[in-house]
């Protein structure tokens, strides 16, 4: 479809429209990782449900292990099928069923049988989820011709976080009266009193996470609707037939042929390391703020919200500072603030020490993510953005998984050491971080160029690029 506006080789600069609707759907996957993947149905499975902690841990670890397998054949799939939207749409809306099954899952008899369809959805929603990931992703080329990657980046990531903001704020009027900022929500009674008949959902037995999974389902397709029709999906080639075995074969051969594109490969060593840290870092705020420094839940989510501010700060001026230097230069910046922020938290003695620590480790996340991304960009050649993002999308997972063992496996062997075990734990990300610095400084230098996003879908399409496996 080349009349439409939304697809084609034309490479022209895509339209306000179309940018902001692929910057909105970071809001509205923001809205769904914060509330299933890092808080509220943390909360409602380990902790209410007295599943525990390891069981969810496993259900994490299943699920981002899943993703690892899938994420480089939908990349791949992305590239071949040369239709990235369908497949965005497709799983979005498995993903919202899901996450609105959890939030169903209450009317099912029996502790275990409601625990075990829990784990299949949440397990089902969180792959759904990334698999969406690996589409949106690879729609930025079209998006950003002729505006600049890491400027596009950075909004995506800096109205991501204020997603993330809305669902801490928002989602806790149904789950709990709570005091924020010296603003208090009236909880799920209130809730259920304000949205009258439509409310019979809301459980107002007491605090109960899981009436945050239908408003989360709800805002997660809300604001998703704008990508589904308004985010240009340019054909870069002529498509080819998806072949499964072929597929397959791909992707064991992309990790080789990574080697003919300069940097790539140490590039993606890098990211592993230091998102590793940085996941790691992130997912433990809360829990090191508690353990080390006796903070309350009001204090470690006023913390969270703090960082989260800082954070969409920095996506936007470290996208910005991204086309004006470089992606490069930027991302070392970057890694030496997580360095500092990282160092400054392991050191602290009082909790405002700890709250200093948080706007720099927001701002460093939120450039992790904007600069990572235009940086891939920089080093992948146009015709195979889709299945490099498959690849940096799996490695990502693999830093999910692998971040918890490294803190779980300091924490274990200095059971015993107090506060001292989770000082240690935090300080053994540094030299993950420091790693994964001195890996991209092999990296080259260079930057993706305006002009050349606008007109490498064209080049590829006229056959610049032969087959790519």
């Amino acid at each position: 479809m080349k009349g439409d506006g939304t697809s084609g080789g034309s490479g022209g600069r895509a339209s306000g429209l179309s940018v902001w609707s692929w910057v909105i759907y970071d809001f509205s996957n923001t809205i769904f990782s914060i509330s299933i993947l890092s808080y509220f149905f943390p909360l409602w499975f380990g902790g209410e449900m007295g599943a525990g902690g390891n069981v969810y841990n496993y259900l994490a670890a299943f699920s981002a292990f899943m993703v690892v397998l899938t994420a480089p054949v939908l990349g791949a799939v992305a590239d071949l099928k040369q239709r990235r939207r369908p497949y965005l749409v497709i799983f979005t809306l498995l993903a919202v069923a899901f996450t609105a099954g959890l939030g169903l899952v209450g009317s099912i008899s029996g502790a275990a049988a409601m625990l075990v369809v829990a784990a299949v959805f949440f397990v089902a929603a969180q792959v759904a989820y990334q698999s969406a990931l690996v589409f949106y992703y690879a729609l930025l080329p079209g998006v950003a011709a002729g505006r600049g990657t890491g400027r596009i980046s950075g909004y995506g990531t800096g109205v991501g976080y204020a997603g993330a903001i809305v669902a801490l704020l928002a989602l806790t009027f149904f789950v709990s009266e709570q005091s924020l900022f010296g603003l208090t929500f009236g909880g799920p009674e209130a809730a259920r009193s304000t949205l009258g008949p439509l409310g019979g959902w809301i459980d107002v037995s007491g605090e109960t996470s899981s009436n945050a999974f239908l408003p989360t389902a709800a805002l997660f397709l809300i604001f998703s609707l704008p990508a589904f029709f308004f985010v240009p999906d340019r054909v870069v080639r002529e498509p080819r037939p998806v072949r499964l075995a072929e597929v397959y074969r791909g992707v064991f051969s992309t990790a080789r042929s990574m080697r003919a594109y300069a940097g790539l490969g140490v590039f993606m060593i890098s990211t592993l390391l230091y998102t590793d840290a940085a996941n790691a870092a992130i997912n433990n705020m809360g829990l090191y703020g508690r353990e080390v420094f006796e903070m309350d839940g009001s204090q470690t989510r006023n913390l969270l919200l703090f960082s989260t501010v800082f954070a969409g700060v920095g996506s936007v001026a470290f996208g910005l500072a991204s086309d004006r230097v470089g992606p490069k230069k930027t991302l070392v910046s970057v890694l030496l603030l997580w360095l500092v922020s990282i160092s400054l938290a392991v050191v602290a003695t009082a909790p405002w020490m700890l709250f200093m620590a948080g706007p720099l480790v927001g701002s460093a996340l939120g450039g992790t993510w904007t600069v990572s991304r235009a940086m891939l960009l920089a080093l992948s050649p146009p015709e195979r953005v889709g299945e490099f993002f498959g690849i940096y999308v799996l490695t990502d997972k693999l830093s999910a998984v692998l971040g918890p063992v490294v803190i779980a496996s300091v924490l274990t062997a200095l059971e015993g050491y107090g506060t001292l075990s989770y000082r240690v734990a935090i300080g053994s990300l540094i030299p993950i971080m420091a790693l994964g610095l001195f890996l991209l400084l092999r990296v080259p230098d260079v930057r993706p160029d305006p002009k050349l996003d606008a007109t490498a879908p064209e080049a590829a399409a006229e056959g610049t690029a032969g087959p790519t496996r």
